[in-house]
């Protein structure tokens, strides 16, 4: 085999090597279960970072979530994270708009929705999240935004999912290295 030959087969190699992966990156129901779909205005991810330090991309979406039923389920390894943005459990209930991330493994995805209970508002409903640019933005490790959230949470150890608030104060999703926690800085007076 001539070099561009075998270049062209490793690629290619390496391409079938990730494919189980990144099989369907934007095929939020084959992900996630049939109660997770991507709303029309993130249809792709609105971040990508190494947030579990795998040296893979994850990818975060933003999901709207079905309420449950005997069709609309979520996939066996999606763990629903209830504490980072939310007070009560999602339970069966729906969400307009949720958090999800996808490690680059392809395996053991995560669902954040903001769920405060039956008539209340969630976290993701406040009119920031109306707007075209949601309020996230990722900090990756080395970066000055990084040391500031790692100076005042010592657990920060990946890249970090940025979370703006209407109060201005920038919160900090990141990997326990068991799942997913959120660090908001103390308001200053």
């Amino acid at each position: 085999m001539k070099l561009p030959e075998l270049s062209l087969f490793c690629g290619l190699a390496l391409l079938a090597g990730q494919a189980p992966a990144q099989a369907a990156p934007n095929d939020l129901p084959a992900l996630f279960g049939p109660r997770v779909v991507a709303p029309a205005r993130f249809p792709t991810p609105v971040v990508v970072g190494d947030f579990d330090g795998d040296g893979l991309p994850d990818q975060a979406y933003l999901v709207t979530i079905k309420a449950g039923s005997a069709t609309a389920k979520l996939a066996p390894d999606v763990t629903v994270n209830d504490k980072a943005f939310g007070v009560e459990p999602l339970g069966e209930n729906a969400e307009d708009l949720a958090l999800a991330i996808v490690p680059g493994s392809g395996k053991n995805k995560t669902l954040l929705p903001g769920y405060q209970g039956k008539d209340s508002s969630d976290f993701f409903g406040s009119p920031m999240w109306a707007e075209a640019k949601p309020p996230l933005g990722l900090a990756k490790r080395g970066s000055k935004i990084f040391a500031e959230f790692k100076h005042d949470e010592k657990a920060i150890r990946y890249d970090v999912l940025v979370v703006g608030t209407e109060a201005g104060i920038d919160m900090a999703l990141y990997w326990t290295g068991k799942g997913y926690a959120l660090f908001a800085p103390d308001e200053e007076p």
